[in-house]
């Protein structure tokens, strides 16, 4: 193939790999000359030479699977390796009494909103493996290669200044538990912001993975604490059952009542009434992490260990409008 692009063998290495040393034209020749030969890469070949596996291992917290958030962080990770030559290998989890490291033969590691209390993330980081964390790893943050983190705490400011411009002056929140890096970062947002104004915060917490009586409860809980105009509710798989527990206390969004979500599900466009929330782009993240751990496999350190990335606010009909009080 190189000689047929009229190249060393290394230059054809350098640009099929998207590595430094070759001009832009020696790279667009060599890659169109590899799609007329329908030339692929080696990765058992490539491996054995680089003494690589070929492989990223992908580590999702327990119960995250029946989150459409977790499944489109997935997706990312998988095309972004795809695209690398690479393969993904999802990880199992293991019970509370095995330290053990998932079996898997990866050069590296993928995890997502993870912590030290996990001993499935422990084994992880004993392995001595590069690890790129989305989110930063509570209790593990020093010992991770890199990270890519959304900036939470803004983008919390962002939606209570959005719901406060909308007329709302008492807001409440439906929080998760502690333990992950960004519901701290949220907690604190909102306690602040709160404060900031002078008054008390009006909060819940539920599972990371919420029933929906749960959901129900915090937030039947939350409007019956005092009066509440706008409400926030967090953990994932929210929004349809708190419009539920909202209707059943009387309440009338974009009427009485603002609701917000925070992180947006593809159904939030489809309730009624639609749904604000931010759009953390989890695809676009997975992708960034498994770009971040090839940076990490090929430089000696980054001067930039932490990628940071800014949520998307979009809003819905459920903040549109709030009746004066």
């Amino acid at each position: 193939m190189a000689a047929s692009a009229g190249v060393s063998i290394a230059a054809a290495s350098f640009a099929l790999r998207d590595k430094p040393g070759v001009s832009p034209e020696t790279r667009d020749r060599v890659l169109a000359v590899a799609r007329e030969l329908n030339y692929t890469v080696n990765v058992p070949a490539r491996s054995l030479r680089t003494a690589r596996y070929g492989a990223v291992g992908l580590y999702l917290p327990p119960g995250s699977t029946r989150l459409p958030y977790y499944t489109e962080f997935a997706f990312g990770v998988v095309d972004a390796a795809d695209r690398l030559g690479l393969s993904v290998i999802l990880l199992p989890h293991r019970g509370p009494g095995d330290a053990s490291a998932p079996t898997a033969f990866v050069d590296g590691y993928v995890v997502v909103d993870a912590t030290t209390e996990d001993a499935g993330i422990r084994a992880i980081l004993d392995t001595g493996r590069p690890v790129v964390s989305g989110e930063h790893m509570v209790g593990g943050d020093d010992r991770v290669s890199a990270s890519v983190v959304s900036d939470h705490a803004s983008a919390m400011t962002r939606l209570l200044d959005h719901l406060s411009d909308a007329g709302a002056r008492r807001i409440g929140a439906v929080l998760p538990p502690e333990g992950t890096a960004w519901s701290h970062d949220i907690a604190r947002a909102y306690d602040a912001w709160i404060a900031g104004r002078g008054g008390l915060p009006i909060s819940r917490r539920i599972a990371f993975v919420p029933t929906t009586d749960e959901v129900a409860d915090a937030v039947t809980d939350v409007l019956a604490t005092e009066y509440v105009d706008a409400l926030v509710v967090v953990p994932s798989g929210s929004a349809a059952p708190a419009l539920d527990a909202v209707a059943r206390a009387g309440r009338r969004i974009g009427d009485d009542l603002l609701l917000a979500a925070y992180v947006d599900e593809p159904m939030h466009a489809l309730l009624a009434p639609s749904v604000t929330s931010f759009d953390l782009e989890p695809r676009d993240f997975g992708a960034a992490c498994v770009a971040l751990l090839a940076e990490v496999w090929d430089a000696d350190g980054l001067d930039d260990r932490v990628r940071v990335t800014q949520p998307r606010l979009v809003v819905r009909a459920s903040t549109t409008r709030v009746r004066p009080t």
